[in-house]
């Protein structure tokens, strides 16, 4: 690989106020089936916190839209082929969201310190695909969805 390519850090969307992050949270929990799921992750050697989407992927999905600093696939076998959606979570809206919610209070920010620039370099994401992938197969996060042949008839 490249050097130079593996540093190449570019300057992403992420989620940058509560309004945004309660909306993204709810949208994640508002699934028509079971094999869609939404979490906050942190992987090793990375200082970043991530929102990630998991959607079983069908000819029904239809998420263009929806926020993402960074897609991939994850193909759990020959049947079951995942989306994974990534967004970067503002370490300033963690705080803002934590004060907000366990102590009730609201801390002002001057407009120059709300303007949060994310990064997010190739390295971060190899390194959030890897151990997303880790996670999610070791912690059997993401389901198969069943088959009509795995179904077992009641006795």
């Amino acid at each position: 690989m490249n050097p130079i390519y593996d540093q190449e850090v570019v300057y992403a969307k992420g989620c940058t106020s509560i309004e945004q992050l309660n909306q993204l949270t709810s949208s994640s929990n508002r699934s028509n089936d079971n094999f869609k799921m939404g979490f906050f992750y942190n992987p090793p050697d990375d200082h970043q916190i991530y929102h990630i989407t998991c959607e079983l992927l069908n000819e029904n999905i239809d998420n263009s839209n929806s926020p993402s600093d960074h897609t991939f696939h994850y193909k759990l076998d020959d049947k079951n082929s995942y989306q994974i959606k990534c967004l970067l979570i503002s370490n300033s809206l963690i705080v803002r969201f934590l004060n907000k919610k366990i102590y009730g209070i609201e801390l002002k920010q001057d407009d120059d310190q709300q303007q949060e620039y994310l990064t997010f370099s190739n390295n971060q994401r190899i390194n959030l695909e890897s151990h997303l992938k880790e996670y999610l197969l070791a912690s059997k996060q993401i389901y198969k969805k069943p088959s009509v042949t795995d179904v077992q008839p009641r006795l």
